[in-house]
């Protein structure tokens, strides 16, 4: 016993040794338990380690994981094309202000097949969103994103052919905060009336008949004209599902997306730097893409007891194990 070790003696080469019985460690499965939400001092916990050995198996696996994009690039290409798109933001040490993180999930499969984190949601960064979409032979045919223009204008610019479908609900919601109903409640029988047009998907006849009764009944009020003025000149971004059959016109799937991965930044205090970002969220969104669905609802109850990979996953190609 020497400074609390056993030591043992070769008479062979005379020389003492230890043996280091202590059980060896996985890194994924550091990073995989931290990125469903343990923390690492929970983690330390439950396999005997130090916090700071607990951060270093996790730093080690973020390092070993491939891009998200090559991922996307090696293995997947069963894509829907349709293409939802958000920014999401999340703060960083040495940063006055919070750096966005635009993403895209696939309609159809649920699957991610690209990110980008960058220093601000314009129009630079969402042109080397769609260009790297295009390299890796994503076949977009349909964007569905909010009111902004950066998105819809570079997808469109990479991607010429493509439907633009606008969120309906972040519409009418941009038009109650113009219209200002809590202050302004004249307003609300005018917007109960826009908000009927947007209950289901109608054929464009109907649309327009439904908006010139609007226009008959609210044509004397220059804020509900001005409202409709600016609804027909967007009338062909709200409508796009008339182009591209099957797509939706909510954001709602990328927002619970979003919800979930708010959830898991609001437990972590803040990032040390960019690169440190960046890795985690790739990881993150590697995760996310080799879960199993268990909730999904609908018409995408066929998703439930499979991954978002596998849906994606080019025939005969095998998929590592990332975790």
């Amino acid at each position: 016993m020497r400074r609390g070790a056993v030591k043992y003696h070769c008479r062979a080469c005379q020389k003492w040794f230890q043996v280091n019985r202590k059980q060896k460690r996985k890194p994924q499965a550091f990073l995989r338990l931290h990125l469903d939400g343990l923390p690492f001092r929970a983690l330390a916990r439950a396999y005997d380690v130090s916090v700071g050995s607990a951060y270093n198996y996790c730093l080690e696996a973020l390092e070993a994981l491939p891009p998200c994009a090559d991922i996307t690039r090696t293995y997947c290409q069963k894509f829907g094309g349709i293409l939802l798109v958000d920014g999401k933001y999340l703060s960083i040490k040495g940063y006055a202000r919070k750096l966005p993180v635009v993403y895209g999930i696939d309609y159809t499969t649920h699957d991610i097949p690209h990110y980008v984190l960058a220093l601000a949601e314009n129009y630079q960064t969402c042109h080397a969103f769609f260009a790297s979409l295009n390299l890796m032979g994503y076949p977009l045919h349909a964007v569905v994103c909010d009111d902004n223009r950066n998105i819809y204008e570079t997808c469109r610019a990479v991607y010429p052919r493509a439907t633009i479908q606008l969120c309906q609900v972040h519409y009418l919601r941009n038009v109650k905060t113009t219209l200002d109903l809590d202050h302004q409640p004249q307003y609300r029988p005018f917007f109960q009336a826009l908000h009927t047009l947007f209950t289901s998907k109608r054929s464009l006849p109907d649309f327009d008949q439904r908006a010139g009764h609007l226009v008959q009944a609210f044509h004397a009020d220059p804020v509900c004209m001005s409202t409709l003025i600016e609804l027909e000149r967007k009338k062909s971004l709200l409508l796009g599902y008339h182009t591209h059959k099957g797509t939706p016109t909510t954001t709602n799937l990328i927002e619970s997306f979003n919800s979930h991965l708010q959830g898991r930044l609001d437990t972590i205090k803040g990032f040390e730097s960019f690169a440190h970002a960046d890795a985690w969220l790739n990881a993150y969104f590697v995760r996310r893409r080799i879960t199993t669905f268990t909730d999904c609802a609908g018409k995408f109850r066929r998703l439930n007891g499979k991954t978002s990979l596998s849906q994606t996953q080019k025939p005969g190609m095998d998929v590592p194990i990332f975790f």
